[in-house]
Protein backbone atom coordinates (compact mmCIF):
# COMPACT_ATOMS: atom_id res chain seq x y z
CA UNK A 1 0.00 0.00 0.00
CA UNK A 2 2.79 2.06 0.95
CA UNK A 3 4.71 1.53 -2.58
CA UNK A 4 1.31 2.35 -4.25
CA UNK A 5 0.87 6.18 -2.49
CA UNK A 6 4.89 6.50 -3.72
CA UNK A 7 3.97 5.66 -6.92
CA UNK A 8 1.01 7.48 -6.86
CA UNK A 9 2.79 11.05 -5.82
CA UNK A 10 5.58 10.31 -8.13
CA UNK A 11 3.25 10.39 -11.04
CA UNK A 12 1.40 13.32 -9.17
CA UNK A 13 5.33 15.05 -9.72
CA UNK A 14 5.49 14.03 -13.21
CA UNK A 15 2.38 15.53 -14.16
CA UNK A 16 2.89 18.73 -12.62
CA UNK A 17 6.36 19.08 -13.98
CA UNK A 18 4.69 17.99 -17.41
CA UNK A 19 2.06 20.66 -17.26
CA UNK A 20 4.63 23.69 -16.66
CA UNK A 21 7.83 22.14 -18.07
CA UNK A 22 6.67 21.15 -21.57
CA UNK A 23 4.55 24.09 -22.63
CA UNK A 24 7.83 25.85 -21.35
CA UNK A 25 9.67 23.55 -23.57
CA UNK A 26 7.59 24.86 -26.46
CA UNK A 27 7.90 28.19 -25.75
CA UNK A 28 11.96 28.23 -25.67
CA UNK A 29 12.01 25.81 -29.07
CA UNK A 30 10.42 28.69 -30.71
CA UNK A 31 12.01 31.90 -29.34
CA UNK A 32 15.34 30.14 -30.56
CA UNK A 33 14.32 29.49 -33.88
CA UNK A 34 15.93 31.79 -36.17
CA UNK A 35 16.41 31.78 -40.19
CA UNK A 36 13.83 29.05 -40.47
CA UNK A 37 12.73 28.23 -44.01
CA UNK A 38 9.67 28.06 -45.10
CA UNK A 39 7.76 24.81 -43.88
CA UNK A 40 7.52 22.09 -47.09
CA UNK A 41 4.16 20.31 -45.46
CA UNK A 42 4.45 17.38 -47.87
CA UNK A 43 7.58 17.26 -47.44
CA UNK A 44 7.97 17.15 -43.26
CA UNK A 45 4.83 14.25 -43.87
CA UNK A 46 7.41 12.06 -45.54
CA UNK A 47 10.03 12.71 -43.33
CA UNK A 48 7.68 12.32 -40.40
CA UNK A 49 6.57 8.82 -41.63
CA UNK A 50 10.50 7.86 -42.21
CA UNK A 51 11.00 8.87 -38.57
CA UNK A 52 7.75 6.63 -37.56
CA UNK A 53 9.02 3.63 -39.18
CA UNK A 54 13.01 4.25 -37.99
CA UNK A 55 11.72 4.37 -34.70
CA UNK A 56 9.55 1.54 -34.84
CA UNK A 57 11.70 -0.73 -36.37
CA UNK A 58 15.14 -0.31 -34.61
CA UNK A 59 18.16 -2.21 -36.19
CA UNK A 60 19.49 -4.39 -33.31
CA UNK A 61 23.14 -5.70 -33.10
CA UNK A 62 24.10 -8.08 -30.29
CA UNK A 63 20.63 -7.57 -28.79
CA UNK A 64 20.78 -3.65 -28.67
CA UNK A 65 19.06 -1.04 -30.49
CA UNK A 66 20.15 0.90 -32.76
CA UNK A 67 17.86 3.75 -34.86
CA UNK A 68 19.19 6.50 -37.20
CA UNK A 69 16.71 8.58 -35.79
CA UNK A 70 18.76 11.13 -34.27
CA UNK A 71 20.18 11.35 -37.46
CA UNK A 72 17.15 12.12 -39.07
CA UNK A 73 16.36 14.48 -36.26
CA UNK A 74 19.85 16.21 -36.93
CA UNK A 75 19.19 16.83 -40.68
CA UNK A 76 15.68 18.57 -39.24
CA UNK A 77 17.11 20.46 -37.06
CA UNK A 78 20.08 21.58 -39.45
CA UNK A 79 17.35 22.70 -41.88
CA UNK A 80 14.69 23.72 -40.40
CA UNK A 81 15.87 25.02 -37.21
CA UNK A 82 14.71 23.93 -33.34
CA UNK A 83 10.79 24.18 -33.72
CA UNK A 84 10.49 21.52 -36.11
CA UNK A 85 13.33 19.46 -34.82
CA UNK A 86 11.20 19.11 -31.54
CA UNK A 87 7.78 18.24 -33.21
CA UNK A 88 10.05 15.34 -34.93
CA UNK A 89 11.65 14.19 -31.77
CA UNK A 90 8.21 14.03 -30.37
CA UNK A 91 6.85 11.61 -33.29
CA UNK A 92 9.71 9.53 -32.68
CA UNK A 93 9.02 9.19 -29.11
CA UNK A 94 5.01 8.55 -29.52
CA UNK A 95 6.10 5.77 -32.32
CA UNK A 96 8.66 4.33 -30.30
CA UNK A 97 6.47 3.55 -27.16
CA UNK A 98 3.69 2.51 -29.26
CA UNK A 99 5.94 -0.38 -31.19
CA UNK A 100 6.71 -1.31 -27.20
CA UNK A 101 2.86 -1.78 -26.70
CA UNK A 102 2.89 0.85 -23.85
CA UNK A 103 -0.78 1.68 -23.21
CA UNK A 104 -1.02 5.25 -23.65
CA UNK A 105 -3.90 5.75 -21.01
CA UNK A 106 -2.66 3.67 -18.57
CA UNK A 107 1.08 4.50 -18.76
CA UNK A 108 0.32 8.14 -19.42
CA UNK A 109 3.32 9.03 -17.15
CA UNK A 110 5.97 7.44 -19.05
CA UNK A 111 4.80 9.66 -21.93
CA UNK A 112 4.72 12.42 -19.86
CA UNK A 113 8.15 12.07 -18.41
CA UNK A 114 9.74 10.89 -21.67
CA UNK A 115 8.22 13.62 -24.05
CA UNK A 116 9.67 16.07 -21.04
CA UNK A 117 12.75 14.96 -20.98
CA UNK A 118 13.41 14.53 -24.90
CA UNK A 119 12.30 18.63 -25.41
CA UNK A 120 14.62 19.56 -23.00
CA UNK A 121 17.21 17.60 -24.27
CA UNK A 122 16.88 18.73 -27.98
CA UNK A 123 16.87 22.51 -26.68
CA UNK A 124 20.37 22.07 -24.60
CA UNK A 125 21.44 20.25 -27.89
CA UNK A 126 20.76 23.04 -29.82
CA UNK A 127 21.91 25.71 -26.92
CA UNK A 128 25.42 23.85 -27.11
CA UNK A 129 24.98 24.41 -31.35
CA UNK A 130 24.44 27.90 -31.21
CA UNK A 131 26.88 28.41 -28.55
CA UNK A 132 29.87 26.76 -30.71
CA UNK A 133 28.16 28.73 -33.39
CA UNK A 134 26.18 26.79 -35.69
CA UNK A 135 23.70 28.02 -37.90
CA UNK A 136 20.75 26.23 -39.21
CA UNK A 137 18.78 26.74 -42.89
CA UNK A 138 19.65 25.46 -45.97
CA UNK A 139 22.96 23.88 -47.10
CA UNK A 140 25.19 26.09 -49.29
CA UNK A 141 27.90 24.11 -51.71
CA UNK A 142 30.00 27.37 -51.84
CA UNK A 143 30.37 26.95 -48.35
CA UNK A 144 31.95 23.86 -46.12
CA UNK A 145 29.66 22.34 -42.95
CA UNK A 146 31.09 23.47 -39.72
CA UNK A 147 31.48 20.30 -38.07
CA UNK A 148 32.41 21.71 -34.55
CA UNK A 149 29.23 22.36 -33.77
CA UNK A 150 27.50 19.33 -34.80
CA UNK A 151 30.03 17.59 -32.95
CA UNK A 152 29.01 19.23 -29.32
CA UNK A 153 24.98 18.66 -30.86
CA UNK A 154 25.65 15.12 -30.89
CA UNK A 155 27.59 14.46 -27.85
CA UNK A 156 25.31 16.46 -25.72
CA UNK A 157 22.14 14.55 -26.58
CA UNK A 158 24.14 11.50 -26.15
CA UNK A 159 25.08 12.67 -22.78
CA UNK A 160 21.54 14.02 -20.88
CA UNK A 161 20.05 10.99 -23.05
CA UNK A 162 21.96 9.12 -20.93
CA UNK A 163 21.79 10.73 -17.43
CA UNK A 164 18.09 11.39 -18.35
CA UNK A 165 16.61 7.70 -18.94
CA UNK A 166 19.31 6.47 -15.67
CA UNK A 167 17.00 8.70 -13.66
CA UNK A 168 13.84 8.11 -15.20
CA UNK A 169 14.14 4.32 -14.06
CA UNK A 170 15.89 4.22 -10.93
CA UNK A 171 13.93 7.55 -9.97
CA UNK A 172 10.71 6.95 -11.70
CA UNK A 173 10.23 2.85 -11.91
CA UNK A 174 12.67 2.60 -8.85
CA UNK A 175 14.61 -0.15 -10.79
CA UNK A 176 18.32 -1.15 -9.95
CA UNK A 177 20.89 0.13 -12.43
CA UNK A 178 24.11 1.00 -12.96
CA UNK A 179 25.25 4.49 -14.48
CA UNK A 180 27.80 3.13 -16.79
CA UNK A 181 25.92 -0.05 -19.04
CA UNK A 182 27.40 -2.02 -22.17
CA UNK A 183 24.36 0.09 -23.95
CA UNK A 184 25.98 2.73 -23.20
CA UNK A 185 28.57 2.15 -25.68
CA UNK A 186 26.04 1.06 -28.40
CA UNK A 187 24.44 4.75 -27.98
CA UNK A 188 27.75 6.31 -28.79
CA UNK A 189 27.90 3.75 -31.66
CA UNK A 190 23.97 4.79 -32.75
CA UNK A 191 25.36 8.45 -32.29
CA UNK A 192 28.52 8.47 -34.80
CA UNK A 193 26.94 6.64 -37.28
CA UNK A 194 23.59 8.83 -37.06
CA UNK A 195 26.12 11.77 -37.81
CA UNK A 196 26.96 10.97 -41.74
CA UNK A 197 23.17 9.58 -42.11
CA UNK A 198 21.67 13.16 -40.80
CA UNK A 199 24.64 15.04 -42.78
CA UNK A 200 23.94 13.29 -46.18
CA UNK A 201 20.14 13.76 -45.77
CA UNK A 202 20.86 17.44 -44.84
CA UNK A 203 23.10 17.95 -47.91
CA UNK A 204 20.63 16.65 -50.18
CA UNK A 205 17.62 17.51 -49.13
CA UNK A 206 18.71 21.37 -49.58
CA UNK A 207 20.23 20.50 -53.26
CA UNK A 208 17.35 18.03 -54.42
CA UNK A 209 14.37 18.78 -52.06
CA UNK A 210 12.04 15.85 -51.90
CA UNK A 211 13.93 13.06 -54.04
CA UNK A 212 16.58 13.35 -51.30
CA UNK A 213 14.37 11.62 -48.58
CA UNK A 214 13.73 8.56 -50.57
CA UNK A 215 17.38 8.63 -52.06
CA UNK A 216 18.41 8.35 -47.93
CA UNK A 217 15.54 7.26 -46.28
CA UNK A 218 14.19 4.47 -48.48
CA UNK A 219 17.57 2.53 -48.20
CA UNK A 220 17.88 2.25 -44.39
CA UNK A 221 13.66 1.35 -44.06
CA UNK A 222 14.83 -1.66 -46.21
CA UNK A 223 17.50 -2.24 -43.94
CA UNK A 224 15.49 -2.41 -40.96
CA UNK A 225 12.69 -4.52 -42.53
CA UNK A 226 15.80 -6.95 -43.51
CA UNK A 227 17.26 -6.81 -39.93
CA UNK A 228 14.45 -7.34 -38.44
CA UNK A 229 13.37 -10.12 -40.22
CA UNK A 230 16.86 -11.63 -39.66
CA UNK A 231 16.38 -10.81 -35.75
CA UNK A 232 13.21 -12.37 -35.55
CA UNK A 233 14.59 -16.01 -37.38
CA UNK A 234 17.51 -15.70 -35.26
CA UNK A 235 15.33 -15.31 -31.94
CA UNK A 236 13.55 -18.41 -33.11
CA UNK A 237 16.68 -20.44 -33.42
CA UNK A 238 17.94 -19.32 -30.01
CA UNK A 239 15.01 -20.24 -28.71
CA UNK A 240 15.13 -23.18 -30.43
CA UNK A 241 18.49 -24.38 -28.56
CA UNK A 242 17.48 -22.84 -25.67
CA UNK A 243 14.14 -25.33 -25.50
CA UNK A 244 16.53 -28.46 -26.01
CA UNK A 245 18.76 -27.23 -23.31
CA UNK A 246 15.47 -27.36 -21.05
CA UNK A 247 14.19 -30.62 -22.76
CA UNK A 248 17.49 -32.44 -22.05
CA UNK A 249 17.39 -31.58 -18.27
CA UNK A 250 14.16 -32.42 -18.03
CA UNK A 251 15.11 -35.85 -19.23
CA UNK A 252 18.34 -35.80 -16.79
CA UNK A 253 15.60 -36.45 -13.63
CA UNK A 254 13.88 -39.62 -12.83
CA UNK A 255 11.13 -38.08 -10.04
CA UNK A 256 8.05 -35.92 -10.90
CA UNK A 257 8.20 -32.86 -8.69
CA UNK A 258 11.95 -32.67 -9.38
CA UNK A 259 11.17 -31.93 -13.44
CA UNK A 260 8.06 -29.85 -12.60
CA UNK A 261 9.91 -27.89 -10.32
CA UNK A 262 13.07 -27.58 -13.27
CA UNK A 263 9.66 -26.44 -16.03
CA UNK A 264 8.54 -24.10 -14.38
CA UNK A 265 12.07 -22.59 -12.65
CA UNK A 266 13.33 -22.36 -16.58
CA UNK A 267 10.44 -20.99 -18.28
CA UNK A 268 9.93 -18.00 -15.63
CA UNK A 269 13.37 -17.44 -16.61
CA UNK A 270 12.96 -17.59 -20.39
CA UNK A 271 9.34 -16.21 -20.72
CA UNK A 272 7.38 -13.45 -19.29
CA UNK A 273 5.43 -15.42 -16.50
CA UNK A 274 3.27 -14.01 -13.77
CA UNK A 275 1.15 -17.09 -13.60
CA UNK A 276 1.21 -20.58 -14.44
CA UNK A 277 -0.78 -24.17 -14.16
CA UNK A 278 0.08 -27.66 -15.07
CA UNK A 279 -2.56 -29.91 -15.53
CA UNK A 280 -2.61 -33.39 -15.21
CA UNK A 281 -5.11 -34.33 -18.35
CA UNK A 282 -5.69 -38.14 -17.28
CA UNK A 283 -7.66 -37.12 -13.71
CA UNK A 284 -11.02 -38.23 -14.68
CA UNK A 285 -13.55 -35.51 -15.67
CA UNK A 286 -11.80 -32.59 -14.49
CA UNK A 287 -8.25 -30.98 -14.74
CA UNK A 288 -5.84 -31.46 -12.42
CA UNK A 289 -3.09 -29.04 -10.86
CA UNK A 290 0.09 -31.01 -10.29
CA UNK A 291 2.41 -27.59 -10.13
CA UNK A 292 1.05 -24.13 -9.71
CA UNK A 293 3.37 -20.99 -10.07
CA UNK A 294 2.54 -17.71 -9.24
CA UNK A 295 4.55 -14.06 -8.75
CA UNK A 296 1.80 -12.67 -6.30
CA UNK A 297 0.32 -15.02 -3.84
CA UNK A 298 -3.55 -15.38 -3.75
CA UNK A 299 -4.04 -14.73 -7.41
CA UNK A 300 -4.74 -18.27 -8.91
CA UNK A 301 -7.74 -19.54 -8.39
CA UNK A 302 -8.36 -23.37 -8.17
CA UNK A 303 -11.44 -24.03 -9.77
CA UNK A 304 -12.29 -27.34 -11.00
CA UNK A 305 -12.22 -27.11 -15.03
CA UNK A 306 -14.03 -29.85 -17.69
CA UNK A 307 -13.46 -29.62 -21.02
CA UNK A 308 -14.53 -26.72 -23.12
CA UNK A 309 -14.59 -24.85 -19.64
CA UNK A 310 -12.20 -21.75 -19.74
CA UNK A 311 -8.89 -20.98 -21.80
CA UNK A 312 -7.36 -24.57 -20.64
CA UNK A 313 -10.71 -26.19 -20.82
CA UNK A 314 -10.88 -25.64 -24.13
CA UNK A 315 -7.49 -26.71 -25.19
CA UNK A 316 -7.97 -29.89 -23.86
CA UNK A 317 -11.14 -30.19 -25.55
CA UNK A 318 -10.08 -29.24 -28.73
CA UNK A 319 -5.90 -30.38 -28.53
CA UNK A 320 -5.13 -27.10 -30.25
CA UNK A 321 -2.94 -24.24 -28.58
CA UNK A 322 -4.18 -21.13 -27.38
CA UNK A 323 -2.35 -17.63 -27.06
CA UNK A 324 -4.04 -14.32 -26.56
CA UNK A 325 -2.58 -10.83 -25.98
CA UNK A 326 -5.09 -8.70 -24.16
CA UNK A 327 -7.48 -9.76 -21.64
CA UNK A 328 -10.24 -8.38 -23.89
CA UNK A 329 -9.95 -11.50 -25.74
CA UNK A 330 -10.25 -14.11 -22.85
CA UNK A 331 -12.23 -12.32 -20.54
CA UNK A 332 -15.30 -13.66 -21.18
CA UNK A 333 -14.26 -17.45 -21.70
CA UNK A 334 -12.24 -17.67 -18.18
CA UNK A 335 -13.35 -14.62 -15.83
CA UNK A 336 -12.76 -16.48 -12.69
CA UNK A 337 -8.65 -16.78 -13.15
CA UNK A 338 -6.26 -14.63 -12.31
CA UNK A 339 -8.74 -11.71 -10.83
CA UNK A 340 -8.10 -9.15 -13.82
CA UNK A 341 -4.14 -9.24 -12.86
CA UNK A 342 -2.81 -11.07 -16.04
CA UNK A 343 -3.51 -10.18 -19.95
CA UNK A 344 -1.29 -12.20 -22.09
CA UNK A 345 -2.56 -15.87 -21.76
CA UNK A 346 -1.00 -18.97 -23.70
CA UNK A 347 -2.03 -23.07 -23.02
CA UNK A 348 -1.06 -25.72 -24.70
CA UNK A 349 -1.73 -29.49 -24.36
CA UNK A 350 0.78 -32.18 -23.22
CA UNK A 351 0.96 -34.94 -26.09
CA UNK A 352 1.82 -38.00 -25.21
CA UNK A 353 1.29 -41.50 -27.56
CA UNK A 354 -1.36 -39.34 -29.54
CA UNK A 355 -3.34 -38.88 -26.53
CA UNK A 356 -4.05 -35.27 -24.50
CA UNK A 357 -2.25 -35.98 -21.02
CA UNK A 358 -2.10 -32.91 -19.65
CA UNK A 359 -2.39 -28.55 -20.41
CA UNK A 360 0.29 -26.13 -19.46
CA UNK A 361 -1.19 -22.79 -19.05
CA UNK A 362 0.96 -19.62 -18.75
CA UNK A 363 -0.43 -15.98 -17.81
CA UNK A 364 1.54 -12.68 -17.80
CA UNK A 365 0.62 -8.71 -16.28
CA UNK A 366 2.24 -7.23 -19.73
CA UNK A 367 0.27 -7.36 -22.88
CA UNK A 368 1.45 -9.03 -26.00
CA UNK A 369 3.63 -10.76 -23.80
CA UNK A 370 3.88 -14.11 -25.67
CA UNK A 371 4.86 -13.40 -29.69
CA UNK A 372 4.39 -17.10 -32.01
CA UNK A 373 7.98 -18.04 -31.26
CA UNK A 374 6.84 -18.57 -27.51
CA UNK A 375 3.98 -20.48 -28.79
CA UNK A 376 5.96 -22.90 -31.01
CA UNK A 377 8.59 -23.16 -28.21
CA UNK A 378 6.27 -23.91 -25.35
CA UNK A 379 4.41 -26.65 -27.69
CA UNK A 380 7.85 -28.34 -28.30
CA UNK A 381 8.68 -28.05 -24.29
CA UNK A 382 5.06 -29.55 -23.55
CA UNK A 383 5.94 -32.49 -25.42
CA UNK A 384 9.60 -32.89 -23.59
CA UNK A 385 7.38 -32.68 -20.23
CA UNK A 386 5.07 -35.03 -21.40
CA UNK A 387 7.37 -37.75 -22.01
CA UNK A 388 9.49 -36.65 -18.91
CA UNK A 389 6.70 -36.95 -16.63
CA UNK A 390 5.77 -40.23 -17.95
CA UNK A 391 9.38 -41.86 -17.54
CA UNK A 392 9.78 -40.63 -14.15
CA UNK A 393 5.95 -41.99 -13.32
CA UNK A 394 7.28 -45.36 -14.59
CA UNK A 395 10.66 -45.23 -12.76
CA UNK A 396 9.11 -44.52 -9.55
CA UNK A 397 6.28 -46.93 -10.13
CA UNK A 398 9.01 -49.54 -10.83
CA UNK A 399 11.55 -48.58 -8.29
CA UNK A 400 8.58 -48.71 -5.87
CA UNK A 401 8.14 -52.55 -6.63
CA UNK A 402 11.18 -53.40 -6.25
CA UNK A 403 10.95 -52.02 -2.58
CA UNK A 404 7.65 -52.95 -1.69
CA UNK A 405 6.18 -55.99 -0.09
CA UNK A 406 3.87 -56.78 -2.17
CA UNK A 407 1.58 -58.04 0.38
CA UNK A 408 1.50 -55.65 3.38
CA UNK A 409 2.71 -52.70 1.01
CA UNK A 410 5.27 -52.06 3.42
CA UNK A 411 9.34 -51.34 2.22
CA UNK A 412 10.63 -54.44 1.81
CA UNK A 413 14.22 -56.01 3.60
CA UNK A 414 16.18 -54.69 0.52
CA UNK A 415 15.28 -51.35 0.54
CA UNK A 416 15.56 -51.34 4.23
CA UNK A 417 18.98 -52.56 4.41
CA UNK A 418 19.75 -49.65 2.00
CA UNK A 419 18.16 -47.30 4.33
CA UNK A 420 20.15 -48.64 7.25
CA UNK A 421 23.49 -48.40 5.16
CA UNK A 422 22.78 -44.88 4.74
CA UNK A 423 22.24 -43.78 8.91
CA UNK A 424 25.63 -45.45 9.43
CA UNK A 425 27.25 -43.25 6.24
CA UNK A 426 25.66 -39.96 7.65
CA UNK A 427 26.75 -41.25 11.75
CA UNK A 428 30.00 -39.68 10.97
CA UNK A 429 28.54 -36.46 10.61
CA UNK A 430 25.48 -36.18 12.72
CA UNK A 431 26.72 -38.53 15.63
CA UNK A 432 23.08 -39.45 16.44
CA UNK A 433 22.36 -43.06 17.19
CA UNK A 434 19.94 -44.34 16.28
CA UNK A 435 18.01 -48.33 16.78
CA UNK A 436 16.02 -50.81 15.11
CA UNK A 437 13.04 -53.25 16.66
CA UNK A 438 12.54 -56.82 15.13
CA UNK A 439 9.62 -58.39 15.84
CA UNK A 440 8.05 -61.89 14.95
CA UNK A 441 4.31 -63.20 15.66
CA UNK A 442 3.99 -65.62 18.33
CA UNK A 443 2.65 -68.96 17.13
CA UNK A 444 1.95 -67.54 13.72
CA UNK A 445 1.80 -70.94 12.26
CA UNK A 446 -1.15 -72.08 14.89
CA UNK A 447 -3.10 -69.05 13.06
CA UNK A 448 -2.35 -70.48 9.57
CA UNK A 449 -3.29 -73.79 10.62
CA UNK A 450 -6.63 -72.77 12.14
CA UNK A 451 -8.06 -69.91 9.68
CA UNK A 452 -6.43 -70.56 6.84
CA UNK A 453 -3.27 -68.97 5.06
CA UNK A 454 -5.49 -66.18 3.38
CA UNK A 455 -6.98 -65.39 6.86
CA UNK A 456 -2.77 -64.97 7.86
CA UNK A 457 -1.90 -62.97 5.14
CA UNK A 458 -5.33 -60.49 6.51
CA UNK A 459 -3.39 -60.52 9.85
CA UNK A 460 -0.39 -59.39 8.96
CA UNK A 461 -1.64 -56.63 6.27
CA UNK A 462 -3.84 -55.58 9.12
CA UNK A 463 -0.47 -55.98 11.30
CA UNK A 464 1.33 -53.52 8.71
CA UNK A 465 -1.62 -50.82 8.87
CA UNK A 466 -1.22 -51.15 12.92
CA UNK A 467 2.34 -50.48 12.85
CA UNK A 468 2.73 -47.87 10.22
CA UNK A 469 -0.53 -46.10 12.41
CA UNK A 470 1.85 -46.20 15.67
CA UNK A 471 5.03 -45.28 14.42
CA UNK A 472 4.21 -42.67 12.34
CA UNK A 473 7.09 -40.03 11.13
CA UNK A 474 9.35 -41.26 13.65
CA UNK A 475 10.54 -44.35 11.87
CA UNK A 476 10.08 -46.67 9.07
CA UNK A 477 8.52 -49.44 9.03
CA UNK A 478 9.37 -52.56 6.93
CA UNK A 479 8.84 -55.98 6.54
CA UNK A 480 11.76 -58.42 7.18
CA UNK A 481 10.24 -61.65 6.08
CA UNK A 482 7.64 -63.84 6.76
CA UNK A 483 5.77 -62.81 10.03
CA UNK A 484 9.00 -60.90 11.06
CA UNK A 485 8.77 -57.06 10.86
CA UNK A 486 12.00 -54.65 11.56
CA UNK A 487 11.57 -51.20 12.52
CA UNK A 488 14.05 -48.14 12.04
CA UNK A 489 13.88 -45.83 14.76
CA UNK A 490 16.52 -42.36 13.41
CA UNK A 491 17.61 -40.22 16.79
CA UNK A 492 16.80 -42.84 19.31
CA UNK A 493 18.70 -44.23 22.28
CA UNK A 494 18.60 -47.20 23.66
CA UNK A 495 15.79 -46.09 26.37
CA UNK A 496 13.77 -44.33 24.37
CA UNK A 497 13.60 -47.19 21.61
CA UNK A 498 12.82 -49.82 24.69
CA UNK A 499 10.09 -47.55 25.91
CA UNK A 500 8.69 -47.20 22.00
CA UNK A 501 9.46 -51.53 21.90
CA UNK A 502 7.10 -52.15 25.09
CA UNK A 503 4.36 -49.55 23.93
CA UNK A 504 4.37 -51.38 20.34
CA UNK A 505 4.04 -54.82 22.23
CA UNK A 506 1.39 -53.51 23.91
CA UNK A 507 -0.82 -52.14 20.42
CA UNK A 508 -0.31 -55.80 19.08
CA UNK A 509 -1.29 -57.96 21.91
CA UNK A 510 -4.43 -55.55 23.86
CA UNK A 511 -6.11 -55.49 20.27
CA UNK A 512 -7.48 -58.51 18.52
CA UNK A 513 -7.61 -58.98 14.79
CA UNK A 514 -11.11 -59.34 13.08
CA UNK A 515 -10.53 -62.37 10.18
CA UNK A 516 -12.64 -64.92 8.14
CA UNK A 517 -12.20 -68.91 8.77
CA UNK A 518 -11.28 -69.45 5.00
CA UNK A 519 -10.95 -73.49 6.25
CA UNK A 520 -14.44 -73.65 7.00
CA UNK A 521 -17.41 -71.04 6.84
CA UNK A 522 -15.69 -68.01 6.22
CA UNK A 523 -17.63 -66.84 10.02
CA UNK A 524 -15.86 -64.01 11.19
CA UNK A 525 -13.70 -64.73 14.20
CA UNK A 526 -11.59 -61.88 16.27
CA UNK A 527 -8.61 -63.18 17.04
CA UNK A 528 -5.32 -61.70 19.56
CA UNK A 529 -1.52 -62.28 18.54
CA UNK A 530 1.46 -61.45 20.88
CA UNK A 531 4.60 -61.04 19.16
CA UNK A 532 8.69 -61.31 20.89
CA UNK A 533 10.46 -58.03 20.10
CA UNK A 534 13.84 -57.54 20.42
CA UNK A 535 16.29 -53.99 20.23
CA UNK A 536 19.43 -52.87 19.60
CA UNK A 537 21.08 -49.41 19.63
CA UNK A 538 24.10 -48.13 16.83
CA UNK A 539 26.67 -48.19 16.87
CA UNK A 540 27.43 -49.30 20.29
CA UNK A 541 25.34 -52.17 19.89
CA UNK A 542 25.98 -53.17 15.79
CA UNK A 543 29.53 -51.16 13.98
CA UNK A 544 27.47 -52.63 10.58
CA UNK A 545 24.15 -52.91 9.39
CA UNK A 546 24.16 -56.21 9.71
CA UNK A 547 26.03 -56.42 12.99
CA UNK A 548 22.91 -54.32 14.06
CA UNK A 549 20.25 -56.58 13.21
CA UNK A 550 21.78 -59.68 13.84
CA UNK A 551 22.19 -58.71 17.30
CA UNK A 552 18.81 -57.41 17.54
CA UNK A 553 17.33 -60.51 16.47
CA UNK A 554 19.62 -62.42 19.05
CA UNK A 555 17.97 -60.14 21.79
CA UNK A 556 14.12 -61.12 20.60
CA UNK A 557 15.30 -64.75 20.92
CA UNK A 558 17.23 -65.32 23.64
CA UNK A 559 15.35 -62.22 25.50
CA UNK A 560 12.06 -62.51 24.65
CA UNK A 561 11.32 -66.09 22.66
CA UNK A 562 13.08 -67.99 25.29
CA UNK A 563 11.99 -66.28 28.38
CA UNK A 564 8.46 -67.32 27.94
CA UNK A 565 7.04 -64.98 24.50
CA UNK A 566 5.55 -61.42 24.13
CA UNK A 567 8.37 -59.89 25.47
CA UNK A 568 10.41 -57.00 24.77
CA UNK A 569 14.32 -57.36 25.09
CA UNK A 570 17.75 -55.42 24.81
CA UNK A 571 20.69 -56.79 23.22
CA UNK A 572 23.52 -56.79 25.93
CA UNK A 573 26.81 -56.69 24.69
Amino acid sequence: MESQMNNMRKRKYVIAAWLILFPLAWWTAVQMTNNQPDLKLIDLGIIAVLAIIVSMFPIRVLNTNISFMSGINLAVFLYYGLTVALSMTLISVIAMFLSLKVHIFKEYYRYMANTLMFSWIIICEASVFYFLGGETGAFDLNESINLIPVFGYVLTGLILNHVGLYFIITVLYEQSSRFIERDALWDLVSEVLAIPVGLMLYVLYSQLGQPAIFYVGLPFVSLSFIIKLYHSSEQINVSLQKASEIGQQLSEHLKVNPILDIFIEKLVAFMSVDFAFIYDADAGEHLKIIRKYESEEGILASVPIKKHEAISGKVWSTGKSIRYCKIKAWREISETFFQSKAESVVAVPMIRNQKIVGIITFASKKKHAYQKHHLIILEILANYLAVAIDNARNYESTKLKSEQCPLTGLYNYRYFEDLLANMYNNYEYFRKQFSVILLDIDHFKAVNDSYGHQSGNDVLIMLARRLEDFIGERGTVARYGGEEFIILLPESGEKECLEIAEQLRSVISDNGFEIHNDLTDQSKHKIYITASIGVATAPHQGEDPLTLIRNADRAMYTGAKQQGRNKVAAYIG
